[in-house]
């Protein structure tokens, strides 16, 4: 949402575009750090027992190495909200990537700051939680949580993750024209067993196809974040925001990639008879009155449309970050009205998605050394292509 906010910042800024973790106590079983993050959680939204926050959107990342241990655990974090925060809840979605160092759950948050004439509202349809925020004169809904059902195929699961999304939006008044962010959780992404068998991100992208082409992207499709987790089959998050006299929303470039959705079928997986190309922008920026927020979709190290520096996680971490600064060249600026010093970024926050557990270290020294920013995650997972080792996205103001 257009109004994110830095926990711990004790920023009074109205229009924050940032959002932030929670993590638990250490040295706890898992029932005990969800109701440690929740504990937190609300301490954090009612201080004194004021209310100071809408949650619009949270993401509990968890480890889980089986189907049956992810809904377990997706149990345990149902229940505990029902029971500490009560049934009307914000979008929420339960991801299985495990979480750096020895903890199994994290929380990531993205709120609201509590005015006059914001209206926040917490819905349902077909037992998914979403957000709705109305405020000077514009609509943001927020869905996360979106999914197919236990034993559905990667396309059976992406289909109704789809259709719900369809159908909730159009109920609020939106279309999918209208996402700017969407993030895209698929059981191993990126394996393909053999050159006539299907490859699950593949089969996720032509089906995201089907519904994109539905519409027409005025502004440039979403940006957007494609990556594995372990188990859970298809999940999917997203932001939509209706248009506005207030609200500017333009596509990002890097002159250094081919644009995704223009890839050819060199770099397409799998058996797949359509082998669409996956439909997302690089970045996306969106301004709202005279306050600028970018979105860094889910970057890697990717050099025109190929992988690069295999199986050396430093430097494809190095050119991952190479590539989120070649988004903001001055000819792009230029183009997007934009100026200022492409090194004096401060993200708000990084997701960082790393193949190895491992690796995490390396990565984090890396990002350490060559970008600033207030908050990051670090998440293992596996990245789209089977020979890449890390994925980067991040979000920042100007």
């Amino acid at each position: 949402m257009v109004e994110q906010i830095i926990m711990r910042s004790g920023s009074n800024t109205l229009n924050g575009f940032n959002f932030d973790h929670i993590v638990p106590e250490p040295g706890i079983d898992f029932k005990e750090q969800v109701r440690s993050c929740i504990e937190q959680l609300q301490a954090f939204i009612h201080p004194e027992e004021k209310l100071k926050f809408f949650v619009s959107q949270q993401t509990f990342f968890i480890s889980a190495q089986s189907r049956d241990q992810y809904e377990e655990r997706s149990s345990i974090i149902k229940n505990q909200l029902s029971s500490l925060c009560g049934t009307k809840l914000p979008a929420t979605s339960i991801v299985a990537q495990s979480p750096e160092g020895e903890r199994d759950v994290v929380l990531e948050l993205i709120c609201t700051r509590v005015v006059d004439h914001k209206v926040v509202t917490y819905k349902s349809l077909a037992d998914v939680d979403y957000t709705v925020v109305e405020f000077r004169g514009y609509k943001c809904v927020h869905c996360a949580g979106l999914m197919g059902r236990v034993g559905d195929s990667i396309t059976q699961a992406s289909e109704r993750a789809f259709k719900l999304a369809d159908t909730i939006l159009k109920k609020e008044g939106l279309s999918i024209k209208n996402i700017i962010r969407q993030w895209n959780y698929i059981e191993d992404i990126a394996i393909v067993e053999d050159e006539n068998a299907p490859q699950n991100y593949q089969d996720f992208n032509d089906v995201r196809a089907r519904y994109y082409n539905q519409v027409h992207f005025d502004h440039g499709y979403p940006a957007a974040t494609g990556i594995g987790q372990d188990t859970g089959g298809v999940i999917i998050g997203l932001i939509a925001l209706s248009e506005s006299d207030i609200i500017s929303v333009k596509p990002i470039a890097n002159p250094g990639q081919i644009d995704a959705h223009k890839y050819s079928e060199l770099v397409l997986e799998g058996n797949s008879v359509q082998k669409c190309t996956p439909k997302f922008e690089r970045a996306k920026l969106v301004t709202i009155g005279s306050r600028n927020y970018i979105y860094v979709s889910g970057t890697a190290s990717i050099l025109g449309e190929k992988t690069v520096h295999e199986g050396d996680v430093e430097k494809q971490t190095l050119t991952t970050i190479e590539n989120i600064k070649h988004l903001f060249t001055r000819e792009n600026q230029d183009k997007l009205g934009l100026n200022f010093d492409v090194e004096s970024i401060q993200f708000s926050h990084l997701r960082v998605y790393v193949k190895y557990k491992k690796d995490i270290p390396a990565v984090q020294k890396v990002c350490n050394r060559e970008l600033n920013y207030k908050s990051s995650l670090f998440l293992e997972s596996d990245v789209c292509r089977e020979n890449l080792l890390v994925e980067i996205e991040g979000v920042f103001t100007v």
